[in-house]
């Protein structure tokens, strides 16, 4: 069974044609960053802690929180030491590398999802081009010849969108998310500042 799902994906992706190939990067690229970012963010989420525990437990060794409450407690925390308290500048710079990493490759998961269609829609052109060749060689009476190039263009625009409607839906659901954390960050970080 696993065997004729392996060989017809392998048929269908060999009558799509030479933009089938790059369509099939994309497809792999995406997915990866799409599962990578979702099980960043997981791992983050099952680790965040309230600011109150973060700030009882900092300086304990065993205390996990989410990467970035530790990183921005610590920062925090070398502000106190230092008898200094951190401004909205102070904490805009100490967020920023964070906010720089929850939106790292979510961009580029929504630029390969848009690539996809317009792979899709080049392997219509080569498609029907190799369609107009067979008719203007043998006419448009031989029907067989004619499918090959009318299946090249239908399976490429088939697989353009099937790999770019789940990479938008999911590179936004992804930035949400991003946005979220963003604001769970911010909180975090004035609640900590008016807890010490």
């Amino acid at each position: 069974m696993f065997y004729d799902l392996l060989t017809g994906t392998y048929d269908y992706l060999q009558s799509g044609g030479g933009v089938i190939v790059p369509l099939v990067i994309v497809s792999v690229w995406m997915w990866a960053l799409i599962l990578k970012k979702g099980l960043q963010f997981y791992r983050w989420r099952r680790k965040e802690q309230s600011v109150l525990d973060c700030y009882k437990n900092y300086g304990n060794s065993e205390f996990v929180a989410a990467p970035w409450q530790m990183a921005i407690l610590k920062e925090v925390m070398t502000y106190k030491q230092s008898d200094l308290d951190p401004d909205k500048k102070s904490l805009a710079r100490i967020q920023r590398p964070h906010h720089m990493e929850l939106n790292k490759h979510i961009n580029t998961i929504l630029v390969l999802a848009a690539i996809a269609p317009l792979l899709g829609l080049l392997g219509t052109v080569a498609g029907m081009i190799k369609t107009f060749d067979v008719i203007a060689f043998f006419g448009s009476g031989n029907a067989k010849a004619m499918a090959g190039g009318i299946s090249e263009a239908l399976i490429t625009t088939q697989t353009g969108l099937i790999v770019a409607v789940p990479g938008l839906i999911l590179g936004n659901f992804l930035s949400r998310r991003a946005q979220r954390i963003s604001v769970r960050m911010e909180r975090f970080s004035i609640g900590l500042v008016e807890e010490t």
